[in-house]
């Protein structure tokens, strides 16, 4: 079995990335509660993905990682999307996420793009809009608690995203895909975070990150309760502190 290719995505992949996402998020349990009919609509699922893949490849403080594997499709041999890290610079800008004209200006076009489609949503709709609001309302409190000091954020590099397709998984794609953002975290001289679900703790504590809190999230998981969010963060060991 060939060996995965680890890359920086573009816009080009931006379809293959919705198709893993998706795949991967199916049965997470806060997709789940956000988007409670997306198996009934799973065109809707991807296209929210595909939408999400387009931002941050246009956003210049964040880099999408993807791996892929060679498959074969109708008799031919096609790389396919089987990993993808959105990893985000915040505090300190360096060369890789300073500011982009070509990312700017598409960036201006995704919104526009997004306004016009937003004209012509289903009228039934895949997920809550109830869910997301608390949510988006969680993940706001949640970054202000743990990552901004005196109205400054923490300078670091943070995992905001990361999925692997069924079929790739076990292959350790997820691990190497954390690991290339701790490589930046490295090489830029700051510290790595993430908010982890609770299956995903054991390989990022191997990866040397490390339990600062556990946020209770309002958005209720498959069991009725409130969905916990481990807070976890790999310390440079040559940042002071």
């Amino acid at each position: 079995m060939s060996a995965p290719i680890y890359r920086v995505a573009t816009l080009a992949d931006v379809n293959g990335i919705a198709e893993c996402s998706a795949e991967a998020m199916m049965e997470d349990s806060l997709f789940g509660a956000l988007w409670p009919r997306r198996k009934e609509f799973p065109d809707q699922f991807v296209s929210y993905f595909a939408s999400r893949a387009r931002e941050r490849i246009l956003d210049h403080t964040v880099v999408s990682l993807i791996s892929e594997i060679p498959v074969e499709e109708n008799g031919k041999e096609v790389l396919k999307v089987v990993g993808i890290a959105q990893w985000q610079k915040f505090g300190k800008q360096t060369p890789e996420t300073s500011w982009s004209v070509y990312k700017a200006a598409g960036s201006k076009l995704n919104g526009i793009q997004d306004w016009a489609y937003s004209w012509f949503k289903p009228k039934e709709t895949a997920s809550d809009p109830e869910a997301i609001a608390g949510f988006v309302k969680d993940f706001t409190e949640m970054e202000h608690k743990f990552w901004v000091k005196d109205g400054k954020d923490h300078d670091r590099w943070h995992l905001q995203f990361l999925a692997v397709h069924s079929m790739a998984r076990r292959r350790g794609i997820g691990g190497r895909l954390v690991e290339l953002g701790i490589e930046r975290a490295k090489r830029d001289g700051c510290d790595a975070s993430l908010e982890a679900s609770p299956m995903g703790l054991p390989m990022y504590k191997s990866k040397g990150f490390e339990v600062l809190d556990t946020y209770m999230m309002n958005v209720k998981g498959p069991d009725g309760g409130p969905i916990p969010s481990p807070i976890l963060m790999w310390k440079n060991p040559e940042v002071k502190r």
